[in-house]
C-alpha cells in the first residue's frame, strides 16, 4: 500500500476497513474476476435481503453503507438509478473501485419487484456518481413458484 492511497482511505468517510475490504483486499484476491464475482455476491445480498418497493431499495443503500440510491428514470424497459453520496466519492478516487457489487444486488431486487428477468450494467461512473441501468424483460417473465418475503426494514 502506498502512503497516498492510505492517506485516501483514513481520510474517508466512508470508513477506512470497508475501502480496505472492498478496494484492496478483494480485488487483490479475486484479480480479474472481481467485477463478475462482486456483480454475483450483489445478486446473493439481494436473495438474502428482499425488499419490496424502489424506496425501501434506497433505504436499504443507506443502511448499508453503500450511498445515497435514487430512481431517476423507470419505463417497460429499464430503469435508471443513480448512486451518489460521500462513498461513491471516497471510492471512486480509488485505482480499484468496482461498483459491481451495487449493480448486482439492484438487478436483483427490481428482478423481485418485477418478476422479469432483470440485468444491470455500469452506465456512468462519475467522480460524484454512477449510473446503473436496470434492463428488464417482461416477454420473459420469471416463472418460479416460490413466493418472495420480503423483509421489513427498521425506521
Amino acid at each position: 500500500m502506498t502512503q497516498s492511497l492510505y492517506n485516501q482511505m483514513i481520510n474517508s468517510k466512508t470508513g477506512f476497513g470497508q475501502m480496505m475490504l472492498r478496494d484492496v483486499l478483494l480485488p487483490s484476491i479475486l484479480g480479474s474476476e472481481t467485477d463478475g464475482i462482486l456483480y454475483w455476491a450483489g445478486k446473493d445480498i439481494a436473495r438474502q435481503f428482499p425488499v419490496a418497493s424502489d424506496e425501501n431499495l434506497s433505504t436499504l443503500f443507506n443502511q448499508l453503507g453503500l450511498g445515497t440510491l435514487e430512481l431517476i428514470k423507470k419505463n417497460n424497459k429499464q430503469q435508471v438509478w443513480h448512486l451518489t453520496g460521500d462513498e461513491i466519492m471516497d471510492r471512486s478516487k480509488l485505482e480499484h473501485a468496482s461498483f459491481n457489487f451495487e449493480a448486482g444486488l439492484i438487478a436483483q431486487q427490481v428482478e423481485f419487484m418485477t418478476n422479469a428477468v432483470t440485468e444491470a450494467s455500469i452506465e456512468v461512473e462519475k467522480k460524484k456518481m454512477v449510473q446503473i441501468t436496470v434492463y428488464h424483460d417482461f416477454s420473459n417473465p420469471i416463472t418460479d413458484e416460490t413466493p418472495v418475503n420480503f423483509i421489513t426494514l427498521a425506521e
